[in-house]
């Protein structure tokens, strides 16, 4: 069963020859340049073969070809920040125009999925990560963006369309490059991170129109869920049950909704299973393979990918990563030790 087939049976409920199993990390300084970011992704995925690559661009790339100025500051996450916001005040968001995806930054990660895809092709699914709206408009902005949502409700409305229209033209493109999916993230699902007004008016409503945008061009469409906090509570039914979505993603380990919890809610495919900022990280490999496998036993097999709650860190012992899939893999989902989670 190619790695195609068997992402499509675990989205479609089925179970296939083996449980599918995806890792992903940001690959700091390497990530600004297309050449230096496929090199990258190639060569981990090389090394542990797993079986779905979700390309990770640098964490505000959506946010340099408006005029943030970005750099590394050495974040265990691999991530970048801002050095410099574009949006310091109120009337900074009026000046913000559409983009042409195809140039600046958000062309250079469009290449960079042209150069994966060669690799990519006919071996593993690829998905690019697209940034929703609320996202993108708070790594444009000083203040967190949550306090234009009270202080300027009408101008940040509009900006959100616009901004989603830009990202629905870059998840497009790198659909066009190659990619077979598309992986959107978003950090206001939960309640520390958004009121429900907040939600209801800023968030769902243009999450909803970047999913139905994409849904008809892409192959599959996987949603993040961002919780920072452990024990953070996540607004789960109704972006689970948003048309479009094929499998939702979050940190299941340290959250307060658990991966079996979660298929129940949704009947959708989920993605977690690995303490990416706990054992997985700080653990030996024999720690982090009972650690992966208990979670796979309390999920179930069906519709489950294994997969960190978020990228896992620049600081994670490759030993524990290997361990981890190569114990995903030998697991035989028709076999009697495993007949009770199917």
């Amino acid at each position: 069963m190619s790695k195609f087939e068997l992402l499509k049976q675990t989205f479609l409920g089925n179970l296939g020859e083996s449980i599918p199993v995806s890792i992903w990390k940001h690959h700091p300084e390497k990530d600004r340049t297309p050449e230096g970011l496929a090199a990258e992704e190639i060569a981990f995925h090389k090394r542990f073969d797993h079986d779905l690559m979700k390309v990770s661009f640098h964490g505000r790339y959506p946010v340099v070809d408006w005029g943030c100025e970005v750099v590394y500051d050495g974040a265990i996450s691999g991530s970048t920040t801002c050095d410099k916001c574009v949006i310091q005040e109120a009337s900074d968001w009026e000046v913000l125009e559409p983009l042409d995806v195809n140039s600046g930054e958000f062309g250079l990660q469009v290449r960079a999925i042209e150069l994966i895809q060669k690799y990519a092709h006919d071996k593993v699914p690829t998905m690019a990560t697209v940034f929703d709206p609320s996202m993108v408009a708070d790594k444009l902005s000083e203040k967190p963006v949550t306090d234009y949502m009270d202080e300027s409700p009408e101008v940040l409305e509009s900006v959100l369309d616009m901004i989603t229209s830009v990202m629905v033209d870059f998840a497009r493109a790198t659909l066009e490059a190659g990619a077979d999916g598309i992986f959107i993230a978003t950090q206001h699902s939960t309640h520390a991170s958004v009121t429900d007004d907040q939600y209801k008016r800023f968030v769902y409503p243009f999450d909803s129109k970047l999913i139905s945008k994409l849904r008809a061009k892409t192959k599959f469409m996987v949603m993040h869920l961002h919780a920072k906090e452990e024990d953070e509570k996540i607004r789960f039914d109704k972006i689970a049950n948003t048309p479009g979505l094929d499998a939702l993603n979050w940190e299941d380990q340290s959250a307060d909704l658990t991966l079996s919890e979660g298929k129940k809610l949704s009947r959708k495919t989920v993605m977690g299973g690995i303490d990416h900022n706990g054992i997985f990280r700080t653990g030996t490999p024999d720690e982090a393979e009972e650690q992966v496998l208990q979670a796979v036993r309390e999920a179930g097999l069906k519709q489950l990918v294994i997969a960190p709650g978020c990228v896992i860190t620049v600081d994670t012992p490759m030993e524990n990563i290997q361990a981890v899939v190569d114990s995903i893999k030998s697991i035989t989902p028709w076999a009697r030790e495993w007949e009770a989670y199917s």
